[in-house]
């Protein structure tokens, strides 16, 4: 629903090219926008989590043991370039794998060029999504812009870029299969702890480090996901000189300690409080969770964007807000209305249960004030009180960058 009649022509083209082959079509409308705006999500990470969801359950009811894309060696170069100009690792570079659990790309090998030509010999009819033309999005400009620059040095720059990432990809599997190795041998967990033998931890190479350490966290209890490359290096350089005593915070929600020979991985005892005034428009810094809040104002609800520097997004409407916002943690009896709850009211605390947020992490979930109202359950759900409508004169745009 981000393109309006469009999509639903699209859906139209699907429904009538499966009846005319004798294939099932299972079509689904879904409110992606609105989705995204809920959950403080950007539109790209939104409408993934909504069209994967929707095949697995399509692939559950029809009895399905796998599930198909289209993805092409162009999604595979595309990608390549995006995370190597944000500066990703390994694992990043390796793109779109061919497979993933439940998931197959059978056409991630063949190019752009050879499916359309496919099409073309067979006369067969195929629709293209306008939004794929518009030079606003990161992924279309390399398309229209950097790949033909390539192109001049090496016309098949696309099968190089895919085959790279196919190699870097089997290079990652086989560190990541020597550090799971490695981990049996390192890290020892106990309950919501993790200990990390030191001396072997520091004397290994330092991409080891860093997956071990990504490990450690998961099995402590946050999840890779929730470390920044930034802070994986800041905490291996306080591992490499820490004194015995000495302690680290490691958000959201854990802290490393070295313990004579060995370094301690868990939960933060105890809680910070935390109270910030948030700039609009500009940057603010949240130093107990070592993030930053970016606030700008826009006269409408801006494009799409892919800026893989911001993990949560969310909109208001800015004429509906106290013009100072604040950023801090929860108190008693907080509450707020989410969205898509027809406006009833919720403790946070009921909230925080109700979506299983782990105890040792609530009180470090930041929520944005606007008086004495909560607008943005960071990370997870917005007030609907305040969300910018289509008559919205002043939009209010929130990033969180970690």
């Amino acid at each position: 629903m981000f393109r309006g009649k469009e999509s639903a022509d699209d859906a139209l083209f699907v429904s009538k090219l499966a009846k005319k082959s004798g294939i099932p079509a299972t079509i689904e409308k879904f409110d992606v926008p609105a989705y995204c705006l809920e959950r403080g999500l950007s539109p790209q990470e939104g409408a993934r989590e909504v069209r994967y969801d929707f095949l697995q359950r399509a692939a559950k009811t029809a009895g399905a043991s796998l599930i198909a894309t289209g993805h092409t060696a162009n999604d595979q170069a595309e990608t390549f370039l995006m995370r190597l100009i944000r500066g990703a690792g390994a694992s990043g570079l390796s793109a779109i794998p061919p497979a993933r659990e439940n998931i197959i790309r059978p056409l991630i090998e063949a190019t752009r060029d050879e499916v359309m030509k496919y099409l073309n010999e067979k006369d067969l009819a195929f629709v293209t999504d306008s939004s794929n033309t518009k030079p606003v999005y990161t992924r279309n400009r390399i398309r229209m812009e950097v790949l033909p620059v390539l192109q001049r040095f090496n016309p098949r720059i696309v099968a190089t870029l895919a085959a790279e990432a196919g190699q870097l990809r089997e290079e990652d599997e086989a560190v990541e299969g020597y550090c799971t190795t490695l981990s049996d041998s390192l890290l020892v967990q106990k309950e919501n702890a993790v200990f990390v033998k030191r001396n072997e931890f520091n004397t290994l190479p330092p991409a080891f480090r860093r997956r071990l350490l990504k490990k450690a966290s998961d099995l402590a209890g946050m999840g890779s996901s929730g470390l920044s490359r930034i802070q994986i290096d800041e905490a291996i350089a306080f591992m490499a000189v820490a004194q015995t005593g000495r302690t680290m915070d490691l958000p959201p929600g854990l802290v490393i300690g070295r313990e004579y020979d060995r370094f301690v991985i868990s939960a933060q005892s105890g809680t910070k409080d935390f109270s910030h005034v948030i700039m609009i428009p500009g940057v603010t810094v949240i130093p107990e969770l070592r993030m930053e809040i970016e606030t700008l104002v826009a006269d409408q609800i801006p494009e799409e964007q892919e800026d893989i520097n911001y993990v949560w997004q969310a909109l208001f409407d800015y004429d509906k807000i106290e013009p100072i916002l604040k950023l801090r943690n929860r108190h008693p009896g907080d509450w707020f209305c989410p969205t898509g709850m027809g406006g009833k009211h919720k403790k946070i605390q009921d909230y925080f249960v109700d979506e299983k947020v782990p105890r040792r992490k609530r009180d470090l979930v930041p929520l944005l004030c606007s008086g004495g109202d909560i607008l943005w359950v960071v990370g997870l759900r917005t007030d609907e009180r305040c969300l910018p409508g289509p008559n919205a004169k002043r939009v209010l745009v929130v990033q969180v960058k970690l």
